[in-house]
């Protein structure tokens, strides 16, 4: 029963970073160019998609720290200890979404307009 609780929590985290590491290399680029149509500034882009790859990092990190925590190991437990920070930056991201939308309709209209 052990050996199942492990194969099926290291699978869970395979696919989590495998999940990741599509968003971070197909989907955030694709999204990077899409806003360069109608975003001139590079560097606003660039940042904005920079931070877009700190919250896929984040939301792995969070998954595969609660998958550890699920094999109620003694030792793995310990893992448990970077939960906190993970939550820390995921409800920063609660927050600043709603910033970052209204930046993001503030350089397209001022980029629309020049």
């Amino acid at each position: 029963m052990a050996v199942e609780i492990w194969i099926n929590t290291i699978l869970k985290v395979i696919f989590v970073v495998i999940g990741g590491h599509i968003a971070i290399t197909k989907v955030v680029p694709l999204l990077n160019e899409f806003l360069l149509s109608f975003i001139k500034n590079q560097k606003s882009v660039d940042a904005f998609t920079s931070l877009i790859d700190i919250y896929i990092l984040t939301l792995v990190g969070l998954k595969i720290v609660e998958f550890a925590l699920e094999t109620e190991n003694n030792i793995v437990q310990y893992i448990g200890v970077l939960a906190p920070g993970f939550e820390v930056l995921s409800t920063l991201f609660g927050y600043l979404q709603w910033i970052l939308l209204a930046l993001i309709v503030v350089v397209a209209l001022k980029n629309y307009k020049a």
